[in-house]
This record gives structure tokens, C-alpha cells and sequence, in this order.
């Protein structure tokens, strides 16, 4: 498959490294950009997930093939952006051709209604990348994972899911097809956004994770957040993540601190999140308002709204 993706950031060069094994990949970028990447070579440290663990740890180079235009028919453009930048991404590329489709790789909270304003309902699925990671100077440091998620709001969206779906198998990436991709977006942004806020009061995770009072917190406004996606209509009886958060604070705690002190996967993972706070922080003004207009007691999320 021919397959353009929108800039040369963290998510979209892992994935263009990992699907340009089985496709032809393209990068679209700003035309001041152009002769800066176009051709440029950059080394990879990667923790490789769909490999057995004696192979996970993989290195080499990866080599970005650049555009400033949409001159050739692509099967999908991907948009891993910031989920405030997204409308811009797509105003920006539907000039350039209007009747492209997309895999919006991006986190969500308002819905689609300002989505559907800009592009057909069959020009487009949702999703979310399955790893994360960082640039060192020129090396990228990252994790893979075997799996993505993927789904289509509506029916006539199948089509392009089933054509997503394949890129990513044909590369060893199972997608996850949830059966409300929506939901499951809201669900995942609740359990990111308040500790992207409490991050950003620091400049390490080691530093937040001392903070043993403002994890609490965190912990206790992810919570909070559950429950507005149960008041917009999410059955949270469906997302493991969410009963994880039922166990006691003294026993959760250690847990997320080893795994995070302990596992290269997650420190990998997470390193991205320092260069996502102002979305996560975005992300998390929007679940605050929505919380505060359904009237609900957040009383955590708003003590850690001080700290926007």
C-alpha cells in the first residue's frame, strides 16, 4: 500500500519505520522542512514488541521520502498529531487533495461533530498508537508495540477500517477493534490527561513519583474522569484499566511506581508523554469543563487544575 503520513514526529516515524517493511511510505511536511528531511537518515533504538523477547531490542537507521504536495493517490494518510492541532492537519491536507482518506491517530474528547465538518463520514476511522518514545539529538528512542487500536463510527467507514487493518497486519500489528471506538478514546484520555497535568510540575517522572500526595491525586481525578464518561454513556464495566483503579491506593501505588522504575518498555512509553503535556494538559481542561457543565463533584480534578 502507498501510505503518507503527516510529519516526521515521535509516533509517525515509528510507525512509518514499522509499516515501511510491507508498504511505500511518504512523509508530508511544511515546505521549510522539505530539504532539511527529505532523504535524511536517522538511527533507532527500539524496543520491538512484536519480536520474542531475545529480539525485541532492535537498532539501525530509518530514511524519510518527503512531499509538500499530494500529487499521487495514497490509501490512507495517517495524523498522528496533537488532538488540538487536528483540525489545522486536516483543513491543510484536504486542500491538497480533497478527496483523501485518513486514519486520525489522535486522542479525542469532543466528539466528531467538528470532524464531520471537514471531511465526509467515509473519509475517515479513528485511532490510537500502541508505543511511544523520544528523540535524543538524532537517535530515536521508542517502543513498538504488536497492537494499535482502530475503529470506525460509522458503517460506511468499514471499508477504509478493513483497509487499515490489513496495512498493520501485514506488518505484524494486530489492531484492537473496540466496539465503540469513541469510548474507548474518552477512556484512554481519562487515564493520561491528569497525569500529564501532575507531570508537568516537575521535570522527571522520577520527581512526580515521590510525590506520592500528588499521585494520589492524580490517581483520585482519574477516577473522577471515569465517572463523566459513564454520565456521557461509556459502560466502564468493558475496560480493565478502569477496575485496576478500584484496587487501594497503598497497594496500587507500588505497582505503578515499579512498573514504571522497573520496565524499559513503559519508561520508553513514557518519555513521550513529556513531549505531549500541553495536549494532555488541553485534553484535560476539556474533561474538567465537561465534568463541571454535567455538575458532577470532581473535587480532585479541580485541585489539580491549579496547577494549569
Amino acid at each position: 500500500m502507498k501510505i503518507l503520513i503527516l510529519g516526521t514526529g515521535v509516533i509517525g516515524t515509528l510507525y512509518a519505520h514499522a509499516l515501511s517493511k510491507h508498504h511505500d511510505i511518504t512523509h508530508f511536511v511544511r515546505e521549510n522542512k522539505l530539504k532539511a528531511m527529505d532523504g535524511r537518515s536517522i538511527a533507532y533504538d527500539i524496543i520491538d514488541e512484536r519480536k520474542d523477547k531475545k529480539h525485541m531490542n532492535t537498532e539501525g537507521e530509518y530514511t524519510y521520502k518527503c512531499v509538500t504536495e499530494i500529487t499521487e493517490s495514497y490509501d490512507f494518510i495517517m495524523l498522528p498529531v496533537n488532538s488540538y492541532q487536528l483540525n489545522e492537519a486536516i483543513e491543510t491536507l484536504v486542500r491538497k487533495s480533497p478527496n483523501a482518506k485518513f486514519l486520525i491517530f489522535t486522542l479525542n474528547w469532543k466528539g466528531i461533530s467538528e470532524i464531520d465538518k471537514l471531511l465526509r463520514k467515509d473519509q475517515y476511522i479513528m485511532g490510537y498508537a500502541g508505543g511511544g518514545g523520544t528523540f535524543k539529538g538524532d537517535l530515536l528512542w521508542g517502543n513498538i508495540g504488536n497492537d494499535v487500536c482502530l475503529g470506525s463510527v460509522y458503517e460506511v467507514q468499514k471499508s477504509l477500517l478493513d483497509t487499515v487493518v490489513k496495512a498493520f497486519r501485514d506488518c505484524s500489528i494486530e489492531p484492537e477493534v473496540p466496539s465503540n471506538i469513541m469510548y474507548w478514546l474518552w477512556v484512554h484520555n481519562v487515564g493520561s490527561a491528569p497525569l500529564g497535568v501532575g507531570l508537568s510540575k516537575y521535570s522527571s517522572l522520577n520527581e512526580v513519583l515521590k510525590d506520592k500526595k500528588l499521585v494520589k491525586t492524580c490517581f483520585k481525578a482519574m477516577i473522577e474522569g471515569y465517572k463523566i464518561c459513564k454520565k456521557r454513556g461509556v459502560n466502564l464495566k468493558e475496560y480493565p484499566e478502569v477496575k485496576m483503579m478500584s484496587i487501594p491506593f497503598f497497594v496500587l501505588y507500588p505497582m505503578f511506581k515499579r512498573n514504571f522504575d522497573k520496565n524499559p518498555i513503559m519508561q520508553r512509553y513514557t518519555a513521550h508523554a513529556f513531549k505531549a503535556i500541553d495536549e494532555m494538559k488541553d485534553n484535560f481542561k476539556q474533561i474538567l469543563q465537561t465534568g463541571r457543565e454535567l455538575n458532577m463533584s470532581i473535587p480532585n480534578m479541580d485541585k489539580l487544575s491549579e496547577l494549569l
